[in-house]
């Protein structure tokens, strides 16, 4: 058996809860606003970041550069409005052709889900399924925090 060099990792967080009445419901556009800004300050919600900056701003795309100690990478992130949000890593960087697709999903009117895609390349080829499985948590615990990010960005007092 080969061993694998790629790994996807997909899972859906629950935005509007019908069996949590008291949670806020959020319209599609402040899911939007909340998961954009997590993308536009990705410094909030990992510490290992020390600086990032958005170096073009296209009509669908944008170009950030992300700084952590003496390493600087540069990724892009596709936008379609409403919708999603791709971030394709650095292509001269270890995990170039990895991907991360953030994608709104409304199954029924208002029930929103934020799906996370993860298709990971530049892994080592010596890996055991614990790796991933830690791999994978730590994936889900960051997309829920980033979703409570985007929550209290949309919900902070103007």
């Amino acid at each position: 058996m080969s061993p694998i060099i790629r790994l996807h990792h997909e899972h859906l967080v629950r935005i509007n809860d019908p069996a949590n009445a008291v949670g806020m419901w959020l319209t599609r556009e402040q899911l939007w606003d909340g998961l954009r800004h997590t993308i536009l300050t990705p410094q909030a919600l990992d510490e290992s970041i020390d600086a990032a900056s958005i170096r073009e701003v296209g009509p669908s795309t944008l170009r950030r550069e992300i700084r952590r100690g003496t390493q600087t990478t540069i990724d892009e992130v596709d936008l379609v409005e409403g919708e999603s949000l791709t971030i394709r890593a650095d292509a001269h960087g270890v995990f170039a052709g990895s991907t991360l697709a953030i994608r709104i999903e409304e199954p029924a009117p208002e029930n929103f889900f934020v799906r996370f895609i993860y298709d990971l390349c530049g892994l080592t080829e010596v890996r055991d399924e614990e790796e991933d499985t830690a791999r994978r948590a730590a994936y889900q615990a960051s997309d829920i925090e980033r979703v409570r990010a985007a929550r209290r960005y949309v919900c902070r007092p103007h």
